[in-house]
């Protein structure tokens, strides 16, 4: 900290100020002990006829006289400059306060403490902020402080002792040009004594609900006052006053600019005035005096104002022409009173800082974020949640949060939400977390499994309106119930996001237009693509998989084990992969697969689109179907067309579910050398076939089989009799299902032949 005392702090500030080619002079009008006060000569730049004159067009001299301030803490806190005492007010970027205090201009757009420290030298922040005080001058006398293309520059609102959280477009919409008022439900928080006054001496936060609320001397809990240790807090109302119409019938619109200068309530009927909302005001206000009649409350209960200024043209940032000027006035019900306001016209008002409710355009503005439709999550554990958090914290509207288990303590390792040991399940403490920050999610805790398939609640589970669902329940199940789903009625795009490899895995599958490929189908697809040896090693090794873990006497968890961090940066990136996809969604499914490095916790991210499978009824299966990669399929092509004048084949890998009644087809494993081909036949050969399928299944990590063969005709001709027999010799030999493709030049034919006894089949892979 600087030793210097304030005097000599002055000479330097007044000697750094004076380099600056625009101060033309400079004294040091008083110095205590722990102030100094210094006077500048600014010259200001403006145009030639206003310079002849003296004066612009907008009321700034040629010389205008800045007064700086250096306070206590300088100079780690900036000075503060101060205009002269007539300086015209109506001007944009002028701080709030009252007319009894010098006008101050706003001249950083930010914290100017940081604008002052950035440059290192005392001197080098002195100069750069006279340098700003220089342009700001210089723009107020062009009148170019604000500018109409950009926008209504807002008034200032900066360091006010009271805020009033709400809903701004809210307060926006209700806006008409017939003129009125609403009164609405609202919290409040006052810190100071009961006798202080407000915005002088006492701070009030004002938490406004969108509930309306009739002025009814009925409703004994409209107003409320619970003392706290150095605070008090209550229910109270907001009124948002918007303009009446002009006699003409047309709007009311003020193209005035008003620097905030309210501190009474006569300072606030001569502002609604201004803005035509006088009338509506005076409403609300004899409305209050007849909601409290006869009604006896001694301490104060503050009630937030807020003023709609219907502006000439759209406000920065805004396609909105309403201003929201925002107050806080309090009434005060002691026995024998004349009136609400002990002070009269004197009552005291502050002037407040108007706050957005949390709500998700607010956090998509915040978060830099696209817009992109919303998102249900089926699932609400420790990825679910967080994903849930993430995207709500961008702005994702979640309509729907889904999970049938209890928050259990042991869950406080990894899961975004921290509740005592008894909590309620992980779906209706998500949805209550998420109403904190202004969303309203359904909560569904039964099972999915059991309830997607069933149309009323699918309808509630996967509204129309819903741009993706995701799945992140880690389970099988849920996985099929999805892909089992009926495409045309099902109209959100699908998705799962799981971790794998104890956290050093992830990935993201969202599957394709008309559902196809389904998320049973993007699961085969991974396994059969996976080839780097890392990310086998982290999808498919058990010891990076689940773990026993005890999480109280007699009881354990299988769960993964991982860090929160680690957890915490996986789902983050898929989440944010998640959003990159559902802002353009490709008709193609996506894998999207991260895996970190071995050492370190750098993660490489791979895409992978995947066309739509194609369908192949099954012929001899009761609605059974073959799903064929489109990789696959056109593998199959091109060895049919190697062999273009015979019969040619080979072996279908992939997975089965009895459940979805399909055999899924993610690649092929090539003839045997020994086997025989011909313009009428094909025959599969067995040299080295069953070392070949052993392979494969291992280095899928078991995920993957064999699941039958496929064959060409040269003609376009379904199963023959000796298809048909190969497919019942087949059935005989191994366990069903097994497939029969017959790939020929126009179509492809699917053939099963359910051995006797068997109803489908069990689920392979």
């Amino acid at each position: 900290m600087s030793t210097d005392g304030p005097g000599d702090h002055a000479e330097r500030f007044l000697t750094a100020a004076r380099t600056h080619r625009e101060c033309r002079g400079g004294r040091i009008v008083s110095v205590d002990e722990t102030a100094a006060m210094i006077e500048l000569d600014i010259n200001v730049e403006m145009p030639l006829h206003m310079r002849v004159d003296g004066v612009s067009e907008s009321g700034v001299r040629r010389t205008e006289t800045v007064t700086a301030h250096l306070g206590a803490r300088y100079p780690w806190s900036p000075p503060t400059f101060f205009l002269r005492e007539d300086f015209p007010r109506n001007l944009p970027h002028l701080q709030p306060g009252p007319l009894t205090e010098l006008p101050r201009p706003c001249l950083v757009d930010g914290n100017e403490r940081e604008f002052f420290i950035q440059f290192g030298l005392v001197e080098l922040g002195i100069f750069n902020l006279v340098h700003q005080l220089v342009l700001w001058l210089r723009h107020a006398a062009e009148g170019a402080l604000i500018d109409p293309e950009q926008g209504w520059e807002p008034t200032l609102r900066r360091n006010l002792s009271a805020e009033i959280v709400i809903d701004a477009e809210a307060c926006r919409a209700i806006v008409d040009r017939n003129g009125g008022h609403r009164v609405q439900k609202a919290r409040f928080l006052r810190s100071g004594a009961n006798g202080a006054s407000i915005g002088a001496e006492a701070f009030a936060w004002i938490d406004v609900t969108p509930e309306q609320a009739p002025l009814s001397r009925d409703d004994k809990k409209l107003f409320t006052h619970r003392p706290g240790q150095g605070y008090a807090e209550g229910n109270t109302v907001c009124a948002v006053i918007w303009p009446d119409k002009l006699p003409a019938g047309g709007p009311f619109v003020a193209s005035s600019y008003m620097p905030e200068t309210v501190t009474t309530y006569e300072d606030l009927t001569a502002r609604a005035d201004e803005l035509g909302c006088g009338r509506a005001l005076r409403v609300f206000i004899d409305g209050l005096e007849r909601c409290f009649r006869g009604f006896v409350l001694d301490p104060p209960v503050p009630v937030a104002v807020i003023l709609c200024a219907r502006r000439p043209f759209h406000l920065i940032g805004s396609a909105s022409d309403i201003e929201l000027l925002p107050y806080v006035i309090e009434i005060r019900a002691p026995n024998g009173r004349t009136s609400l306001f002990a002070g009269g016209d004197a009552e005291p008002v502050a002037p407040a800082i108007q706050r957005d409710t949390p709500n998700p355009a607010l956090l998509r503005r915040v978060s830099g974020a696209p817009e992109i439709a919303p998102v249900v999550m089926l699932g609400c554990g420790s990825v679910g949640s967080k994903m849930a958090m993430h995207l709500a914290r961008s702005g994702v509207p979640i309509p729907v949060v889904s999970d049938r288990s209890s928050l259990l303590p042991h869950n406080m390792a990894r899961h975004a939400l921290a509740r005592p040991p008894v909590a309620r399940s992980k779906a209706t403490e998500l949805a209550a977390e998420l109403s904190q920050i202004g969303q309203s999610p359904q909560v569904h805790e039964d099972d999915l499994v059991f309830d997607l398939p069933e149309r009323d609640k699918r309808r509630t589970l996967l509204p129309r309106d819903a741009g993706c669902a995701v799945n992140t329940t880690a389970s099988l199940a849920v996985r099929e119930a999805l892909s089992a789903l009926p495409a045309k009625e099902v109209k959100p795009r699908l998705a799962e996001a799981a971790l794998f490899g104890r956290g050093q895995g992830g990935f993201v599958l969202i599957d394709g237009a008309a559902h196809n490929p389904t998320l049973s189908d993007l699961t085969a697809e991974l396994y059969a693509t996976a080839r780097s040896p890392r990310l086998r090693t982290l999808l498919f090794d058990p010891g990076h998989g689940l773990a026993e873990v005890q999480i109280g006497q007699g009881c354990s968890s299988l769960t993964m084990p991982m860090t929160d961090m680690r957890l915490s940066a996986m789902t983050a990136g898929l989440a944010e992969q998640l959003v990159q996809e559902l802002q353009a969604p490709a008709a193609d499914g996506r894998i999207i697969v991260a895996t970190t490095a071995g050492d370190s916790s750098d993660t490489s991210w791979s895409r992978q689109s995947v066309p739509p499978f194609a369908v192949v009824a099954v012929e001899g299966a009761d609605g059974w179907t073959l799903r064929i990669a489109r990789r696959v399929l056109d593998e199959i092509y091109a060895e049919v067309a190697r062999w273009s004048a015979a019969e040619t084949g080979g072996l279908m890998i992939g997975t089965c579910s009895a459940r979805l009644r399909t055999v899924t087809v993610v690649d092929l494993l090539p003839a045997p050398s020994d086997s025989q081909r011909s313009a009428g036949r094909f025959v599969l050969g067995t040299e080295g076939l069953v070392a070949a399928i052993k392979a494969r299944h291992a280095e899928s990590g078991s995920t993957l089989f064999d699941v039958g063969t496929w064959h060409s005709h040269l003609a376009d001709e379904g199963p023959s009799a000796l298809d048909r027999k190969t497919a019942a010799e087949l059935a005989a030999e191994r366990p069903p299902p097994s497939a029969l493709l017959i790939v020929t030049p126009a179509r492809l034919f699917g053939l099963m032949h359910a051995r006797q006894g068997a109803t489908g089949g069990t689920g392979r892979g």
